[in-house]
């Protein structure tokens, strides 16, 4: 009997076995990516560049010991370019953010909703964020990444916020949000390739995916904090586009017609703290008990100062 094919084939599929396996082994690995590369994937390491991303997903109502509801959908964008403050050593990350909350069965935006627990109709008051503005220390900067396959990565962030509610201290502003401090989490996830995020050539990446959850109190204007014990998860999927017009149409429209400042993220450090849904449901508290005005307030102009060397 003839056993050298048979014994061939036996050493080569244990090879490729062991070859198989030293790869799925050996993903994902650990990077550390430098602050360049960084940049080149959030922002741009041109100025005069700003980079939009764009997000749809869903917003879930964790009540203490009930089901869980699918409340409503959103869709959000945020606009950006960092700006490098080499007197302080520091890059300002400085950017525009909206998202609305839109009706899970008819697609469209709300402008009232009606609170399922309570039976209250509610004017529904959307993100407005102008600005959203972080800092970023260019004195040893790292961040870790992994490499999910040969040319596959992902930079996982993970922001953890806990500070004073802005809403807390004044007695009747406190029946819409309960809790002394604000408590919440936002993580992220940016998915690119490496031969991008490497190029020296280029100023930004061309293509960037990202998944981003949040875990926060419930929002004021729901006008429920006092009576329930609760929780809002947001999941959400995005992408980095090139242009406006590849938002959807309904946040689209919004932008284009009511406010038009979010076509472009600010040219310089604003001289201002960022705003927060917390923070505009305190600035336009008397438009929502209005009940009649349309969120978010229309804006054009930008209305704040830049901070000057």
């Amino acid at each position: 009997m003839n056993f050298q094919k048979p014994f061939v084939f036996i050493i080569i599929s244990l090879l490729l076995l062991l070859y198989f396996s030293n790869i799925i082994q050996s993903y994902p690995n650990e990077r550390i990516f430098s602050l360049k590369e960084f940049l080149r994937l959030r922002c741009s390491l041109n100025l005069n560049e700003q980079v939009i991303i764009t997000w749809k997903g869903s917003v879930y109502l964790h009540l203490y010991q009930m089901e869980v509801d699918h409340i409503f959908d959103i869709i959000g964008m945020n606009i950006a370019r960092c700006l490098n403050d080499s007197n302080n050593h520091q890059i300002i990350l400085t950017s525009r953010e909206t998202q609305l909350y839109i009706d899970a069965n008819t697609g469209e935006k709300l402008n009232k909703w009606t609170n399922p627990y309570t039976g209250n109709i509610v004017s529904v008051i959307h993100v407005a964020n102008d600005p959203v503005q972080s800092t970023i220390s260019t004195d040893k900067f790292s961040i870790k990444g992994y490499l999910t396959s040969e040319n596959q990565i992902v930079l996982p962030i993970d922001v953890n916020l806990f500070y004073p509610n802005p809403l807390f201290e004044n007695e009747t502003l406190r029946y819409y949000s309960k809790e002394k401090f604000y408590q919440a989490g936002e993580y992220f996830k940016f998915f690119t390739t490496l031969n991008q995020i490497i190029n020296e050539n280029l100023t930004q990446v061309n293509q960037m995916d990202l998944s981003w959850t949040r875990i926060s109190p419930i929002l004021p204007w729901m006008n429920m904090s006092t009576q329930y014990n609760g929780t809002l998860v947001f999941s959400a999927q995005g992408t980095k586009i090139s242009s406006l017009t590849q938002i959807d149409q309904v946040l689209f429209k919004e932008i284009f017609n009511r406010i038009p400042i979010y076509e472009n993220a600010p040219n310089c450090q604003l001289n201002t703290s960022s705003e927060t849904s917390w923070t505009y449901f305190k600035k336009y508290f008397s438009e929502y008990l209005s009940n009649i005005q349309e969120f978010p307030i229309p804006k054009s102009k930008e209305d704040i100062p830049c901070i000057h060397d």
